[in-house]
């Protein structure tokens, strides 16, 4: 039997919880600009999960375990880099903090888990994607599921920056103990090509288009003019995927 999704519940959550200011990690209005980005990715959730509780982790912020404790009653984890202010406060919450730098030959979560979540943080991480996503499969119990979203390389924000000189991308250096920026972005066929290669089975990767408007006003113009090439799938801003542990 699969879950009911609702609508209202995640709208009256996301505002209480996610959108606090005494949320410890983002901010009310970035998280009111993004909405949409975890509404789709817990909806997804929902159409995938049982409808008893499921053992669940985050890594990154933990919104998302956050509000499928909340939603559904799931045992929920939050994996981020050690000293990362939410661990604390989501474990004032409910939610049990791992810390767990992807980077480092470490896997302290051990295969206990039925879903993860991997939301906008493959792109951080100076390695190849497939190590990384390696160590994830092996924190999943088998049939478990990853929840993968990642911007799309070949996104209209990108074509604009190359046409106009500017980087698409951050700088490159070697792991260490703190976050960097975008350091590399995927295109579907080579984020299938990285899940494939760390394990995975059954894997498909999406298009999608979050609908929110960039931060910079130019950047808006911009956007609002080219949001027909949208209509084509492989200009859509991100690449949300659903892969299966063996």
């Amino acid at each position: 039997m699969s879950r009911t999704w609702d609508g209202r519940a995640f709208d009256r959550l996301y505002a209480g919880l996610i959108c606090d200011r005494r949320f410890p990690f983002g901010t009310p209005e970035y998280y009111t600009r993004y909405r949409s980005r975890y509404k789709l990715l817990l909806n997804r959730y929902c159409s995938l999960a049982p409808s008893d509780p499921v053992d669940v982790l985050d890594v990154g912020g933990g919104q998302l375990a956050l509000l499928a404790s909340r939603m559904w009653g799931d045992r929920a984890a939050v994996a981020d880099l050690p000293g990362q202010p939410q661990l604390n406060y989501l474990e004032s919450l409910g939610i049990a903090p791992i810390a767990w730098n992807l980077c480092e030959h470490q896997e302290p979560a051990g295969a206990r888990f039925d879903f993860i979540f991997f939301s906008e943080v493959i792109e951080h991480l100076p390695l190849p994607g497939h190590v990384v996503l390696q160590r994830l499969r092996r924190a999943l119990k088998p049939g478990g599921m990853l929840i993968c979203s990642t911007p799309n390389v070949a996104r209209m924000r990108n074509i604009v920056h190359l046409v106009l000189g500017r980087p698409i991308m951050d700088h490159m250096d070697l792991p260490g103990p703190n976050s960097l920026g975008h350091v590399i972005e995927y295109s579907r066929d080579d984020l299938q090509w990285q899940l494939e290669k760390a394990g995975f089975r059954d894997c498909t990767v999406e298009y999608h288009q979050m609908h929110h408007l960039p931060v910079k006003p130019v950047h808006r113009v911009l956007s609002c003019m080219g949001y027909p090439l949208f209509l084509v799938p492989h200009f859509r801003d991100n690449l949300v995927a659903v892969a299966v542990a063996p």
